[in-house]
């Protein structure tokens, strides 16, 4: 499998859409998913009503990502016990299965650029090769931000396809300034757009992404 050189090849792909941030090495043996806390409300009508948080779908559990002390964004998501949490670095985190489908999260600094170039730039480019198709999107604003969700099928010939395969894509794109610093944070969902169990996955597994906790809209993913 190819799954390793996919590996590089997603780590370069982030740099190439992001900008030229470089990602550190990680020392730690401590990454890994880590489930995210619950608020619970007694219903009594004195209190202001807490948050809801995703609907979890069954089987999945809410993790929250372990990006390292360079990512000061929480980024968590739904995930099943199928995906283990495979490479990580500062910044980067892999989560696999026993096929070829995986999903990757990234935090860059990117000092370089303003919230709307970030956005134009990600827009512009995700679906820029021959044969790639943009599905279907949604947007809208975060704290310090902007985001885009989208999904859509990579053209064999996209360096982030599977296995140099048609690829059905899922993903998370937002540039969110934290402190007077600039941050791109991606989620991409990536598997061979004929793993039918893996893309009804990243159906069910993009809606549950939230970044410091904050809803996402996501575009109709029937």
């Amino acid at each position: 499998m190819k799954k390793r050189l996919l590996l590089v090849g997603v780590v370069a792909a982030s740099l190439v859409l992001g900008g030229c941030s470089a990602l550190r090495v990680s020392s730690s043996d401590e990454a890994g998913s880590k489930p995210a806390g619950v608020g619970i409300s007694d219903g009594s009508a004195s209190q202001s009503p807490s948050p809801t948080g995703p609907i979890i779908p069954e089987g999945m559990i809410e993790t929250t990502v372990d990006l390292g002390s360079a990512c000061p964004v929480d980024v968590s998501l739904a995930i099943s016990a199928d995906w283990s949490d495979g490479e990580g670095y500062d910044g980067y985190r892999l989560y696999e299965t026993d096929t070829d489908a995986i999903v990757t999260v990234n935090c860059l600094d990117e000092d370089d650029a303003s919230v709307q170039e970030l956005m134009d730039k990600a827009r512009e480019q995700m679906f820029s090769t021959s044969g790639s198709t943009k599905v279907g999107e949604a947007s809208g604003s975060l704290d310090g931000g902007e985001y885009w969700t989208v999904y859509g099928t990579l053209a064999p010939e996209d360096m982030r396809a599977v296995e140099d395969e048609e690829t059905a894509m899922f993903g998370v794109v937002a540039g969110i300034s934290v402190d007077g610093r600039l941050f791109k944070v991606s989620v991409d969902m990536l598997a061979p757009a004929d793993d039918e169990k893996a893309v009804e996955e990243f159906r069910q597994m993009l809606p549950t992404v939230r970044l410091d906790d904050q809803e996402l809209k996501v575009p109709d993913l029937r």
